[in-house]
């Protein structure tokens, strides 16, 4: 029996670029693809964000990625003022935060009880006559000039409670719990801290075969590979993948044999650590040369569809495109192509499975 997949569909409101983003169909690999400035890493930030349930820290990450903010210090009103300031830019229209900022939505289309609903205002922190801590919405008037208000952030999945969280990452009344569901490789990869966690992960476990295979897409004479730590930073706990190759009596940094392999470990790695979840790859095809792309969408697709993950990838690459088409081709009803593009100031998205996939890219008609 087919396992159901995360996301069968899409929409993302008031996030970002996306006034109302609508895609009806999304499948299990998803490439996808727009001119610079269309939102393609927003696309894949807002499902960041769906996995995790709103939480703060995976929006303070999203921010400090694109340098729009720094971990805030301890809450005093200055520094709520400046959150906001930073906050907004995930926000569509990036207005300034007045009494509450209009909301941020994501889910699947038609699904009240999966949509994921985040909004960010000013709120008072009061004591009750049982001494119980609550907050309400602060009131800009002249009468409360010398209440010290500070930003949260109220998330609510469907029907379920509201969680509000304070945005110096104290959250109150609930701890921020576990709750992320996917793994996003960004454009220049992992750090060698979360290389080191996922290898360990799948370390003496039937895993590791499918990252040797990946890596044997580029170098056929790939044998082993392990992490040891990193001779040359020796006061660290920095680790570095290395390779067994061919007839080589000593293995070498996986690096020396081309950024490629590095990404290519780096990608598989977060695959085989993703069952059950969602993978996001920024720009998927960075470093890896156009005549292994179509094994590696293979190798992708194969694996996908075994362990049960959903992939979400971006790519500027035609190349990528052409690739992802042929190993589409081969998993029928596997494959969606998200074009997005920009019609008079609206980001839209066209949906491309992988028939009209195969139409487009046969008689040259740009789907970039």
């Amino acid at each position: 029996m087919e396992t159901p997949l995360a996301m069968d569909s899409l929409r993302i409101r008031g996030f970002r670029a996306f006034d109302d983003l609508r895609v009806p169909r999304l499948g299990r690999v998803n490439l996808i693809v727009g001119k610079n400035n269309v939102g393609k890493s927003s696309f894949l930030e807002a499902l960041w964000l769906y996995a995790s349930q709103g939480m703060p820290s995976i929006m303070w990450q999203i921010l400090e990625a694109r340098d729009e903010g720094r971990a805030p210090r301890p809450s005093l009103v200055r520094d709520s003022q400046d959150q906001a300031s930073v906050v907004k830019s995930l926000f569509y229209g990036r207005k300034d935060i007045d009494r509450q900022l209009g909301s941020i939505q994501i889910g699947p289309l038609d699904s009240a009880d999966r949509l994921l609903t985040m909004s960010v205002g000013w709120y008072l922190v009061h004591t009750d006559e049982e001494g119980a801590r609550q907050l309400r919405l602060f009131q800009f008037d002249d009468d409360n000039t010398s209440d010290h208000p500070v930003l949260c952030l109220s998330v609510r999945l469907g029907t379920q409670p509201e969680i509000i969280y304070r945005l110096d990452r104290r959250p109150f009344g609930s701890q921020e719990s576990e709750r992320e569901r996917c793994l996003f490789v960004v454009a220049n990869g992992m750090t060698p801290d979360e290389v080191g966690q996922l290898w360990d992960s799948i370390s003496l476990t039937d895993l590791e075969q499918d990252v040797l295979e990946s890596l044997r897409i580029i170098a056929p004479e790939v044998e082993r590979l392990n992490l040891i730590n990193n001779p040359y930073s020796p006061r660290t706990r920095e680790r570095i993948p290395i390779a067994k190759i061919g007839s080589i009596p000593e293995p070498i940094p996986l690096r020396s044999l081309g950024e490629g392999m590095n990404r290519l470990f780096g990608t598989t790695l977060a695959l085989v650590n993703s069952k059950n979840r969602m993978l996001l790859l920024d720009e998927v095809e960075s470093g890896l040369h156009y005549s292994v792309q179509p094994d590696v969408w293979r190798l992708i697709f194969k694996t996908a569809h075994r362990l049960n993950v959903q992939v979400f990838a971006t790519t500027h690459s035609m190349d990528c495109i052409e690739a992802f088409q042929h190993a589409a081709e081969e998993n029928e009803e596997e494959g969606v192509l998200i074009r997005l593009e920009n019609e008079s100031g609206l980001i839209v998205a066209t949906e491309f499975d992988e028939r009209r996939l195969g139409i487009a890219t046969r008689e040259e008609i740009e789907v970039r």
